[in-house]
C-alpha cells in the first residue's frame, strides 16, 4: 500500500497515527525489577573540593605509604623541583604552620568532610616556604607553601598525610593515594587532576540542589554507571550474585557495587555483609564499628560516600554503606596487588585485601601477608566460603 503523505493528513489524524505507531512499535525492553533510579546525566557547575597537593605534571611519587626501612611510612612522598607550589588539598583551617620534628617545617590543615574531621599534612618546607599562618582559612587548590627539603629529607619533596580524626587530635594516618582518588583527585596524571587544580580557584557558590546532583553523579561515575539498570549478568569480572540470596534492600546495591572493580564480586560483598553484621544496617560492635559493613569512625570519615544524595554520608544507610564497602575493598585490593608486585606481600590476593579490611593495611604489610591472629585468619577463610552460597550457578538466574 502506498505510504500516506503527512502533508495530506489533518493534525488530529497525525496525532492518532503517532499514538498508533508508538503502541505498535514492536518489542519493548522488559522492565527489570529492583533497578536503581536513573542517575543525573548533566554535569553541575564544577567546584574543587579535594585536589592533588602539587600542580599536575610537576611531581613523581618517590615513596609510597607503607613499610619502609623497618618502620611505617605514614604518608606519600611526592618529589618535585625545589620551590614548586604546594597546594591545599582541601578547604580548611590552618591548625599548624611552622617547625616540626622530622618535618623541618610543616602545615596541618583541618577540614570537615561529610561531617567528620580530617587533617591533611604537608612536610619538609623551609621556613620561607610556609606561606600560611595558624587560623587562616584556605581553599582547595590555593598555594600554601613551596617545595623544600628541610628536616629528615634526602631531596626536595612533599611528605603528604591524610589523617581522619585529626593529626593534632590523635587520629591515625591512612594511605593518601586511594583517598585522593576516591575524592576525585587521582595522583600522577590520570587526566582528572589537572582539571581540578586551579590555584586560587574562583568557583562560584553552588546551590544545594547542584551539590546533591554532584554527589550522585560522582558516585555514578566512580561505579561506572549512569543508567537505572545494568545489563542482566553484568559484573566486575567474577561470579554474579544469585537472585534472592540476600535481603531485598541490599540486592540492587550489591549488584551495583560489584561493578567497582574485578577483584570485588557480588558474592564476596554479600559474604562480607553476613560476616560483619548479618546484613544489619544498625549494627554497632563493642569496638565501635558501625553499620552493615562495620566501618570504624575514622575509616568512614575518610571513605564514606553520600550515595543517596542527602548531603551526609550515613553509615547506617544501605546504599551509602554498600557502595563505600566496595570502594574501600577495591582500594585495599589495589594496595594488595601493589604489595604482591613489589614483593612486600605474599599470599592469595583475596585473602590479603580481606586481611587489610579486618586488621588494617599497616598490620598486613607488617606481617608480609595475612595477619596471623585467630580472628583475621578465620575472617579471610570464612568470607570466600560464605560467598559460594551467594553465587549464581551456571545457567541460573542472576
Amino acid at each position: 500500500m502506498a505510504a500516506l503523505s503527512a502533508a495530506l493528513l489533518p493534525l488530529g489524524a497525525l496525532a492518532i497515527l503517532g499514538a498508533a505507531l508508538l503502541l505498535g512499535s514492536g518489542d519493548r525492553t522488559p522492565v527489570q525489577h529492583g533497578c536503581l533510579p536513573d542517575m543525573p546525566r548533566t554535569q553541575p557547575h564544577p567546584a574543587a573540593q579535594v585536589v592533588v597537593p602539587l600542580p599536575a605534571g610537576t611531581y613523581t611519587v618517590s615513596s609510597p605509604f607503607g613499610p619502609r626501612d623497618g618502620g611505617m611510612h605514614l604518608g606519600v612522598d611526592l618529589a618535585a623541583a625545589a620551590g614548586t607550589a604546594i597546594l591545599a588539598a582541601t578547604d580548611g583551617t590552618v591548625a599548624a604552620a611552622g617547625p616540626a620534628s622530622g618535618f623541618g617545617h610543616w602545615i596541618v590543615l583541618d577540614t570537615q568532610i561529610d561531617g567528620n574531621l580530617v587533617s591533611t599534612v604537608y612536610g619538609h618546607m623551609f621556613a620561607d616556604g610556609v606561606n600560611v599562618t595558624v587560623g587562616q582559612q584556605v581553599r582547595a587548590g590555593q598555594r600554601i607553601g613551596a617545595m623544600g627539603s628541610d628536616g629528615e629529607a634526602t631531596g626536595p619533596h612533599l611528605h603528604f598525610e591524610v589523617v581522619p580524626g585529626g593529626r593534632l587530635q590523635g587520629g591515625h594516618q591512612i594511605d593518601p593515594v586511594p583517598w585522593l582518588a576516591q575524592h576525585g583527585a587521582p595522583v600522577n596524571g590520570s587526566g582528572n587532576d589537572a582539571a581540578r587544580q586551579a590555584v586560587d580557584t574562583t568557583t562560584a557558590q553552588v546551590p544545594d540542589s547542584a551539590k546533591t546532583s554532584r554527589s550522585r553523579l560522582a558516585v555514578a561515575q566512580a561505579a561506572n554507571y549512569l543508567t537505572g539498570c545494568a545489563p542482566v549478568g553484568a559484573g566486575g569480572g567474577g561470579p554474579d550474585l544469585r537472585a534472592g540470596s540476600v535481603p531485598a534492600a541490599f540486592e540492587p546495591w550489591i549488584r551495583r557495587a560489584a561493578q567497582t572493580c574485578p577483584e570485588v564480586t557480588g558474592p564476596l560483598l554479600a559474604g562480607q555483609e553476613e560476616q560483619e553484621s548479618g546484613f544489619n544496617p544498625n549494627a554497632v560492635s563493642p569496638d565501635g564499628a558501625q553499620g552493615a559493613a562495620q566501618f570504624m569512625p575514622g575509616t568512614w570519615a575518610a571513605y564514606g560516600m553520600d550515595v543517596e544524595g542527602t548531603g551526609h554520608a550515613d553509615v547506617t544507610s544501605i546504599p551509602d554503606a554498600v557502595m563505600t564497602q566496595a570502594r574501600y575493598d577495591c582500594d585495599l585490593a589495589q594496595s594488595a596487588k601493589n604489595g604482591l608486585a613489589q614483593g612486600t606481600l605474599h599470599g592469595d590476593l583475596t585473602e590479603l585485601w580481606l586481611s587489610m579490611y579486618n586488621c588494617g593495611p599497616a598490620g598486613t604489610f607488617a606481617a608480609g601477608g595475612v595477619c596471623q591472629n585467630s580472628q583475621t585468619l578465620n575472617y579471610v577463610k570464612a568470607i570466600p566460603a560464605l560467598a559460594t552460597k551467594y553465587a549464581a550457578t551456571l545457567g541460573g538466574s542472576s
